[in-house]
This record gives structure tokens, sequence and C-alpha cells, in this order.
């Protein structure tokens, strides 16, 4: 079964540029890393939960498989990793070791996951108080060195582009950035967004028609600058 991923509570933007030092957070809810690299052939990772506030947290870990289908975040149900402890109890100023075990590696590609943290409500919770259950979502990535993303677009019937990403690696794209065939101005397009192995998104784009466009370049959270070429339409 795969259910689709949900936006939950949003890592912080210096974990989004892959500052790997510094936390994740949900509320006085912590976690390092915020993204996990495993080596190719691993099967074990780990995160460290911690807890910043006053009374104690406690927190249920779930691992799955993560793809993307039709543009769309989505978590496979069927093959979860196996995390212990799957639920822990952080006392004030503490922090918790997390293990997970992930299935065999499925071929050259990156293998793609996502550990879900989600807090727990406390059950000496004071009467007639609501709590607020946050959650973190932290992406991991397994994958031999030598894999590389590389990029394609199109036009959609729509007119918004299209950017697959045909290579065998993740890439998180920051912007797009659009260079006309003539000489006006590019003009770059915010995306924030991860392009797993074999995805393809959909975004759109200021008042510059397909036709118009000469060249994209993909930057990615680092800066790099990555060509994403044209897609080639075979002809009959």
């Amino acid at each position: 079964m795969t259910i689709a991923l949900r936006r939950v509570w949003p890592v912080l933007a210096a974990g989004l540029l892959g500052l790997a030092a510094v936390p994740a957070t949900a509320g006085a809810l912590t976690a390092l890393p915020v993204r996990v690299a495993v080596p190719a052939h691993s099967q074990f990772c780990a995160i460290t939960l911690g807890n910043e506030g006053a009374t104690d947290i406690a927190v249920q870990i779930r691992g799955y498989r993560w793809h993307q289908d039709g543009g769309t975040d989505a978590l496979d149900e069927s093959q979860r990793l196996a995390v212990n402890p799957a639920i822990v109890t952080i006392p004030p100023g503490t922090r918790r070791l997390v293990r997970c075990s992930l299935p065999e590696p499925t071929g050259p590609a990156e293998d793609t996951f996502r550990l879900i943290v989600s807090e727990l409500p406390l059950a000496d919770g004071a009467a007639g108080t609501v709590q607020t259950l946050l959650q973190l979502s932290i992406p991991v990535f397994r994958a031999n060195p030598d894999t590389r993303a590389a990029l394609s677009w199109r036009a959609a019937p729509d007119g918004r582009l299209e950017v697959t990403n045909t290579g065998t690696r993740h890439v998180r794209v920051a912007d797009l950035v659009l260079r006309p065939a003539t000489a006006s101005d590019s003009a770059r397009v915010k995306a924030n967004a991860y392009l797993l192995a074999g995805a393809t998104r959909v975004f759109a784009h200021p008042d510059m028609p397909p036709g118009e466009i000469a060249a994209i370049e993909a930057v990615d959270e680092d800066g790099a600058v990555l060509t994403v070429q044209p897609e080639r339409v075979s002809q009959p």
C-alpha cells in the first residue's frame, strides 16, 4: 500500500540547505542529522532525538521507502524499515539514539527512504488542555558514489514545465533559471523540491512561453548549477 506524504512540520531552513550539523526542530523535539546519507551496500542508519523542553516527550518513529509518483511524494507501507526503539520517551534535556535497518539495495540507482518521527500524546496531560502534536520527516539516502542526477525538461500541455530526473541520484532543486532565446532578462523559478531518480515534477513559470526558452539551469541546494536538457521527442 502506498500513502501520500503529506506536508509535515518543516525542517529548519538551515537543514534544507544541507547543514547536517543543525538539528531539525518541531517545538522542543530535535533530530540530528536532518538528512541521513547511508554508504552503498550498508543496511544501517541512526538518528539522535533530543528534548529541549521542560517536560517529557514521547515519540513514535516509523520508516518507509520513499518514491515520487506523478510529481507527488509517497511512502510505501509495504516496505517499512525496522526501527529500534520504535517508541521512546525523552526526558527534558536528554537525547536518545534511534537505529534503523534498511532493506537490501534494489539496483544501481539510489535508494530513498523517510523516517517519520511523530510526537505522541502524554497520558498525564492536564485536563482541559490541548496538546499540539508535532512531526518530523527525515530523508534517508543510500547510493553508490558514482550515481549522478541528470535533468531534462519539456513543456506540459498546460504550459507549465515538466522536469524529469533521468539520472540515478536525487537532487534538491532550489531554483530553476530560464534563459530566453532573445537578449531579454532570464527568469528564476523558486522550486525548493527534491527530485528523486526517475521522477518528474511540474513547475509553474513566469510569463515566458516555452517556445522562447533557450536553456534552463537548475541550481541545487549547495549552489551548484546543473544544465537541464530539453527532452528529445522521438520521431514516428
